[in-house]
Protein backbone atom coordinates (compact mmCIF):
# COMPACT_ATOMS: atom_id res chain seq x y z
CA UNK A 1 0.00 0.00 0.00
CA UNK A 2 1.27 3.30 -0.79
CA UNK A 3 0.92 6.48 1.06
CA UNK A 4 0.99 10.15 -0.23
CA UNK A 5 3.91 12.08 1.24
CA UNK A 6 2.81 15.15 2.69
CA UNK A 7 6.35 17.13 3.06
CA UNK A 8 6.36 20.48 1.50
CA UNK A 9 7.59 20.11 -2.25
CA UNK A 10 7.33 16.44 -2.53
CA UNK A 11 3.44 15.06 -2.89
CA UNK A 12 4.96 11.58 -4.14
CA UNK A 13 3.35 8.28 -3.23
CA UNK A 14 5.90 6.36 -0.97
CA UNK A 15 5.76 2.28 0.14
CA UNK A 16 6.42 2.96 4.20
CA UNK A 17 8.23 -0.31 4.05
CA UNK A 18 10.87 1.32 2.11
CA UNK A 19 11.21 4.68 3.49
CA UNK A 20 14.59 5.55 3.92
CA UNK A 21 16.54 8.27 5.31
CA UNK A 22 17.39 10.30 2.11
CA UNK A 23 14.14 9.18 0.43
CA UNK A 24 12.23 12.22 0.17
CA UNK A 25 13.41 15.62 -1.33
CA UNK A 26 11.51 18.65 0.13
CA UNK A 27 11.61 22.16 1.47
CA UNK A 28 11.66 22.23 5.39
CA UNK A 29 10.23 25.80 5.19
CA UNK A 30 7.45 28.02 4.43
CA UNK A 31 6.14 29.38 0.87
CA UNK A 32 7.07 33.22 0.71
CA UNK A 33 4.84 35.38 -1.73
CA UNK A 34 6.38 38.45 -2.02
CA UNK A 35 5.54 41.19 -4.84
CA UNK A 36 5.39 38.93 -7.90
CA UNK A 37 8.32 36.55 -6.74
CA UNK A 38 7.36 33.12 -5.53
CA UNK A 39 9.64 30.82 -3.23
CA UNK A 40 10.77 28.97 -0.23
CA UNK A 41 12.16 30.64 3.04
CA UNK A 42 14.45 27.64 3.45
CA UNK A 43 16.15 28.39 -0.01
CA UNK A 44 17.01 31.58 -2.08
CA UNK A 45 15.30 30.59 -5.61
CA UNK A 46 12.49 32.39 -6.39
CA UNK A 47 10.61 32.49 -9.30
CA UNK A 48 7.27 35.24 -10.73
CA UNK A 49 5.74 32.26 -12.36
CA UNK A 50 3.16 29.52 -9.86
CA UNK A 51 3.72 26.90 -12.05
CA UNK A 52 7.66 27.13 -11.76
CA UNK A 53 7.29 27.81 -8.41
CA UNK A 54 5.73 24.37 -7.76
CA UNK A 55 8.53 22.57 -9.67
CA UNK A 56 11.22 24.35 -7.25
CA UNK A 57 13.43 20.93 -6.11
CA UNK A 58 13.12 20.64 -2.47
CA UNK A 59 16.37 21.41 -0.64
CA UNK A 60 16.62 18.95 1.89
CA UNK A 61 16.75 15.15 2.43
CA UNK A 62 14.77 13.26 4.86
CA UNK A 63 12.57 10.12 4.74
CA UNK A 64 8.85 10.81 3.91
CA UNK A 65 5.77 11.85 5.76
CA UNK A 66 2.63 10.19 6.16
CA UNK A 67 1.42 12.29 8.62
CA UNK A 68 -0.41 15.98 7.40
CA UNK A 69 1.76 19.13 8.68
CA UNK A 70 -0.22 21.10 11.03
CA UNK A 71 -0.56 24.99 9.26
CA UNK A 72 1.54 27.35 11.04
CA UNK A 73 -0.80 29.51 13.26
CA UNK A 74 -1.28 32.96 11.38
CA UNK A 75 -0.51 36.18 13.49
CA UNK A 76 -3.63 37.48 14.36
CA UNK A 77 -3.66 41.11 12.79
CA UNK A 78 -3.26 43.59 14.82
CA UNK A 79 -6.20 45.64 14.00
CA UNK A 80 -8.76 43.31 15.51
CA UNK A 81 -6.35 42.12 18.39
CA UNK A 82 -8.81 42.27 21.59
CA UNK A 83 -5.61 43.84 23.49
CA UNK A 84 -5.94 46.50 21.54
CA UNK A 85 -10.07 47.32 21.55
CA UNK A 86 -9.42 47.42 25.24
CA UNK A 87 -7.16 50.44 25.12
CA UNK A 88 -8.52 53.28 25.08
CA UNK A 89 -6.72 56.63 25.22
CA UNK A 90 -7.38 58.66 28.18
CA UNK A 91 -10.30 61.07 27.42
CA UNK A 92 -9.03 64.93 28.64
CA UNK A 93 -11.47 67.70 28.59
CA UNK A 94 -9.97 70.58 26.62
CA UNK A 95 -10.16 73.85 29.42
CA UNK A 96 -12.04 77.04 28.63
CA UNK A 97 -9.93 80.11 27.87
CA UNK A 98 -10.67 81.43 31.14
CA UNK A 99 -9.10 78.87 33.04
CA UNK A 100 -6.08 78.81 31.05
CA UNK A 101 -5.61 82.63 31.46
CA UNK A 102 -6.41 82.38 35.33
CA UNK A 103 -3.61 79.11 35.69
CA UNK A 104 -0.95 81.22 33.57
CA UNK A 105 1.87 82.57 35.49
CA UNK A 106 2.40 85.82 35.77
Amino acid sequence: MSLLCHNKGCGQRFDPGANLPDSCCHHPGVPIFHDALKGWSCCRKRTVDFSEFLNIKGCTVGPHCAEKQPDAPHPEDPATSSSLQEQKPPTTIPKSAETLRRERPK
